[in-house]
């Protein structure tokens, strides 16, 4: 079975037909636009957790977003109740990163090991941010630390061993 990764949200109704704008995780629609279904899944208030499936009759990008056209969503008012929703797509339907670019799923768990092989921590998670995204690390001596993902500090990444080598910041660890 092909895992499903988190690729956006549903940010907005686009036109009156129905179709959905979907705000794009990676700040990049482009990759989006060759996915055949869409899962969403609802805000937790909502009960939407489960997730519904939905085919796609036809992908454009508008505005730094993809736009969908759903089968069986062809009213403003069915579109409208896919808003907040997060979407997911399946692996195989999207295309395989660039060369240092990562899927976060595949980041989560990641050991994170300093440049001289001492324990870090694991990854818990990625923060996106306005100039970069940002490693949320389970720190080995507790705590919680986000660490800058950019060349600076991330040396090397090596998925397939679920290691990322790091150079903090001096000063980094003490200041969490």
């Amino acid at each position: 079975m092909d895992t499903l990764l988190e690729v956006g949200r549903v940010v907005a109704v686009h036109g009156v037909t129905g179709k959905i704008r979907v705000k794009a995780a990676s700040g990049d629609p482009s990759g989006l636009l060759g996915a055949h279904t869409l899962r969403m899944r609802g805000k937790p208030d909502r009960g939407g957790a489960e997730g519904r499936d939905f085919e796609v009759d036809a992908a454009q990008r508008s505005g730094g977003c993809a736009v969908f056209a759903l089968k069986g969503i062809d009213t403003v008012e069915a579109a409208s109740g896919l808003v907040g929703s997060r979407v997911f797509v399946r692996r195989g339907e999207l295309p395989p990163p660039e060369k240092d670019e990562y899927f976060v799923a595949d980041l989560i768990g990641c050991e994170v090991t300093a440049s001289d092989g001492i324990l870090i921590g694991h990854v818990a998670g990625v923060v996106n941010g306005p100039a970069h995204d940002w490693l949320e690390i389970r720190c080995s001596g507790g705590g919680e630390a986000l660490l800058p993902a950019v060349s600076e500090f991330i040396r090397d990444v090596d998925v397939a061993r679920r290691r990322i080598v790091a150079s903090p910041p001096e000063g980094w660890l003490d200041a969490r």
